[in-house]
């Protein structure tokens, strides 16, 4: 058949770059998407576009490391100008057929206003542009759009990607993308949505089977294919419109440039993959610094970040778990990952739950309990003000175990004992250092970590040097095993 030996072969590594890494434009976007990672908003503000200083750094540090470049956002079309500029700068870095630009197709809204725009990168040589469409786009960029760009970058010679996020709820959606991909022989990227950023307060469930939604996608390419005399094998579709590291000592590095010039190592942008900021400091000599961290250790490995889940309780081990968390100090106030939060008893919890009420974030809550702290008042006090965070949706998760003894229980997903503590250890100076409760012990070295368990029994080794207080010796939550009470030895 020879439309198999058409297999997109060129597409899926048209850049001849190793990787990619994201340059975001700008963090406005008119379209405001429900489950946007970096909930962009539609504005205009000049401070959330890239400046030409910083636009220069990021060509300049990506292409001396051999890294592709991907201009998104936001919504990168919403100031032609600007883009423009920012492609005009690039460009004395890179071939054009080393950048992509991600789209949401708003400008599609008719043949005029898609031609307008698509021209302007045309005439700068760029030769593919991706578009998103999912059902959260569908909400505010009809189909016609997309129908539009697709016609108008065939007959410019621009290759049109759609980039296609899909969950139980998109069957409907995927009926009709099906017909426009085939008749047009588009290629296309099918993926799960993310929960992250503004996704975060969805309700997950239709991801619940993203194989099941997957076949339906592929199977209606087979059964529409005979409509179109097209390919109807669906791998004849499928490309990537971006690459993760090829190289074996980065496997999963994916650097994420902002606006303000802060760098992530991933396109998650985790509090846990900050670099710094490319405006101060060299590519290069970030990662050097990272990789002094459990995720940059195994991201600019052979290895994968995968390997993160090694190191989280099997209740969390989903491996973004770790850098939602640690450091525990946002240093790039656009990171994503969960407020650090710590309460004592003699804090007034009313005023606190006044000042979080209206956040959006999701809390890592703390609480530094002291042996006079374990009675049933102070649970009472503890349990109104995680009733009251219930009640206001407030989304929050403990960091560490509360002890039985103060007479409620906690959600099962919350900590319940000392190795499913969110505190346990972090990584510093390529060390384990564990809570603040061990007094400032320090484990194995990051080359030599395993797993969990090996921090954990070290950790319950050293503990058993030390003694419970009076009111922990004869708690029978403590004898039946219900609580490990090891915060409170001395």
């Amino acid at each position: 058949m020879l439309w198999c030996q058409r297999k997109m072969v060129i597409k899926l590594d048209h850049r001849h770059k190793k990787l990619d890494g994201d340059l975001l434009l700008t963090t406005t976007c008119p379209v405001e998407c429900d489950f946007c990672v970096y909930s962009c908003k539609a504005s205009k503000d000049a401070k959330k576009w890239m400046g030409e200083k910083t636009i220069k750094r990021v060509a300049e540090e990506y292409s001396k490391n051999d890294i592709g470049v991907r201009i998104g956002g936001g919504e990168p079309f919403y100031d032609l100008k600007k883009l423009e500029r920012c492609l005009k700068i690039v460009l004395v870095y890179y071939k054009p057929n080393e950048i992509l630009i991600i789209t949401s197709g708003f400008f599609g809204d008719s043949k005029k206003n898609t031609k307008k725009h698509l021209e302007v990168i045309k005439k700068l040589g760029i030769d593919t542009i991706v578009i998103s469409t999912d059902r959260f786009h569908l909400k505010r960029i009809p189909l016609k759009n997309i129908r539009n760009i697709i016609e108008i970058s065939q007959k410019i010679g621009i290759e049109p990607v759609l980039r296609i996020s899909i969950d139980s709820e998109s069957y409907e959606l995927i009926d009709e993308l099906v017909e426009i991909i085939v008749k047009n022989r588009v290629p296309i990227e099918v993926h799960d949505w993310g929960v992250f950023g503004r996704a975060e307060s969805l309700d997950k469930s239709p991801l619940g089977n993203f194989n099941k939604d997957q076949q339906y996608f592929f199977s209606k390419i087979s059964e529409v294919a005979k409509k179109f005399n097209a390919p109807p094998d669906w791998r004849y579709y499928l490309t990537h419109s971006a690459k993760r590291s090829q190289r074996r000592y980065a496997s999963d590095f994916f650097p994420t440039t902002f606006p303000n010039g802060n760098v992530y190592g991933c396109s998650m942008t985790m509090k846990g993959s900050y670099l710094g900021n490319i405006n101060d400091e060299d590519l290069v000599d970030m990662l050097v610094k990272w990789k002094t961290s459990l995720p940059g250790h195994f991201c600019l490995s052979e290895t994968s970040c995968q390997q993160v889940s090694k190191f989280l309780p099997d209740k969390y081990n989903h491996r973004c778990e770790y850098c939602k968390s640690y450091p525990l100090k946002i240093d790039g106030k656009e990171a994503l990952g969960q407020k650090f939060l710590k309460i004592d008893t003699s804090m007034n919890l009313d005023k606190i739950f006044e000042k979080i009420k209206d956040g959006s974030r999701e809390l890592l809550i703390s609480f530094r309990l002291t042996e006079k702290d374990l009675n049933r008042e102070t649970g009472s006090k503890i349990k109104e003000f995680l009733d009251k965070l219930e009640e206001g949706k407030i989304r929050y998760v403990l960091s560490r175990p509360l002890p039985r003894c103060l007479g409620f229980a906690t959600r099962a997903k919350d900590p319940k004992n000392c190795s499913e503590c969110r505190e346990l250890f972090t990584i510093e100076d390529e060390r384990v250092k564990y809570c603040e409760p061990s007094g400032g012990l320090a484990g194995w070295s990051l080359d030599s970590l395993k797993d969990r368990s090996q921090i954990h029994e070290y950790f319950e080794i050293e503990h058993r040097k030390k003694n419970y207080p009076k009111i922990c010796e004869k708690c029978f939550f403590r004898n039946r095993g219900q609580c490990d009470g090891l915060c409170f030895k001395k």
